[in-house]
């Protein structure tokens, strides 16, 4: 089946209730959805409420699948959120997509499905994490590889970044700086570290703090270069890829 392996629902609920900007309420805490395994062909809501392309690539690999659905918690809510996908045999939550309907707007082609395959076509062999926004845009495809402690430590520095030199500021060519991500260790990866380095003249032992954690047997570094005295860059990469 297309799409992305959460480690479990509620993770795969928190990633989406941030990248859409959803105040979080008690109900949404304890949303489950209630899931249906079904043709998708006999949703007939599903088909009036999404684009024919969106519907076709909700279904490309499954005639059939499971389908959660539930009212967005708010006062007069009118909005429904469904994601598409099943629990996986090895655990978590395999994601095919989601989206967002107002049930009083389904003719006026502002609902939107977003595919997980879409964003598994995303995957680099590095990534630049400036803003909380740049992180829940990324998570899909970081989670895959980064350990929760290397998740949670690349949340905590983009949160700081934010605070103080604004959630909007130009990541590259603004004040404050950004994590450089490298999240497998192959020879792809390898090239990334030294172009990075190469890109923004960073010399690579003249760094303010380096340290590494073991997950798993495998060793995690955490380098921070300052390019100025209002610009820092932080590179999160596997102890072999500078080797």
């Amino acid at each position: 089946m297309t799409g992305i392996r959460f480690q479990s629902w509620e993770s795969f609920l928190h990633y989406m209730q941030k990248r859409e900007g959803i105040v979080q309420g008690i109900e949404w805490n304890s949303a489950s959805g209630q899931a249906d395994y079904l043709d998708v062909n006999e949703w007939e809501r599903l088909q009036k409420i999404l684009p024919v392309a969106d519907c076709e690539r909700l279904t490309e690999d499954k005639p059939a699948m499971e389908v959660r659905a539930f009212r967005i918690p708010g006062e007069n809510s009118r909005k429904v959120f469904y994601a598409a996908g099943e629990e996986a045999r090895e655990g978590g939550y395999q994601c095919i997509g989601y989206g967002i309907v107002d049930e009083a707007a389904v003719e006026d082609g502002t609902n939107r499905f977003v595919s997980m395959k879409a964003e598994q076509d995303r995957e680099n062999a590095f990534y630049y994490i400036g803003t909380e926004l740049d992180y829940w845009n990324y998570y899909p495809i970081l989670q895959r590889d980064l350990p929760e402690q290397v998740l949670e430590y690349l949340a905590l520095q983009v949160d700081i970044l934010d605070s103080s030199y604004g959630s909007e500021r130009d990541v590259e060519g603004g004040m404050g700086g950004f994590c450089a991500v490298i999240p497998k260790m192959d020879e792809a990866a390898r090239r990334a570290y030294r172009q990075i380095l190469e890109k923004h003249y960073i010399q690579e032992s003249m760094y303010e703090y380096r340290d590494t954690v073991t997950v798993d047997g495998t060793d995690w570094v955490e380098a921070l270069y300052l390019t100025n005295s209002d610009y820092g860059i932080i590179l999160i990469y596997q102890e072999g890829v500078r080797a």
